[in-house]
């Protein structure tokens, strides 16, 4: 089971690209000025060969701008900053970071409360739609089962469960570990920080959050719910 981050990874990464995109560099207009000439002085052959010279001079020139700038563009996205899809789209980006400082991290640091309060429980709520719906899936490939009726096949049958089971646990463990823990971590320590929570051993022990450690009935809504509490905490 997995949620789609993809549509607010987006929303992040395409305008932050767009900006990035320079329209008016010199050598990107000078370059299609020259494929253009080449064009025209490759006679009977080339874009536009029957069309007048220029046509072909313009044709050649405006295509190929676009053509490099739209590939500049996708380029950018692709390679650009890469985001959760929790982080804010209005946090300042001008803040110079050392290396290794996580952006996230950054990013939170930016949030006004009522933002960062938003935020959390969108996590949140993702986080145990995700631990929902796995846990739904895991219950329909039990229920697919065949019924034993002697004592060989049942322990074949519990062979395969526990094997699902195993399955199960290591690929919500991954998908948990890509998606979420990070930015529940970076949340849970911004919010901390707000809170003035300079004691951490005074707070609960989230194995979720702590050590991305999958442990109880319900680990990860477990992690969700104390990040809510903390946001709701927040004024």
């Amino acid at each position: 089971m997995k949620v789609s981050l993809q549509p607010r990874v987006w929303r992040r990464s395409v305008p932050h690209a767009w900006n990035k995109t320079e329209f008016l560099q010199p050598a990107k207009i000078a370059g299609c000025i020259a494929i253009s000439a080449l064009n025209v002085l490759w006679r009977g052959h080339g874009i536009l060969r029957t069309a007048a010279t220029p046509v072909r001079l313009s044709a050649v020139a405006i295509g190929g701008y676009v053509l490099m700038t739209a590939a500049e563009f996708l380029w950018l996205v692709y390679k650009g900053p890469k985001f959760t899809g929790f982080e804010s789209p209005t946090a300042a980006k001008a803040v110079a970071q050392p290396d290794s400082t996580d952006p996230l991290v950054a990013e939170l640091s930016e949030l006004a409360p009522a933002e960062l309060r938003e935020e959390t429980l969108e996590l949140a709520n993702a986080m145990k739609s995700f631990e929902a719906g796995s846990d739904r899936e895991f219950i329909n490939a039990l229920a697919g089962a065949i019924p034993a009726a002697s004592d060989a096949e049942k322990d074949e049958v519990l062979d395969k469960q526990s094997a699902v089971l195993m399955e199960h646990n290591l690929q919500t463990w991954r998908a948990y570990r890509e998606q979420f823990y990070r930015p529940a971590r970076a949340f849970r320590d911004e919010l901390r920080k707000r809170l003035g929570i300079r004691n951490v051993n005074s707070e609960p022990r989230i194995p979720a959050l702590d050590q991305a450690v999958l442990s109880g009935a319900k680990p990860i809504t477990q992690a969700a719910n104390y990040l809510a509490g903390l946001a709701r905490r927040l004024r």
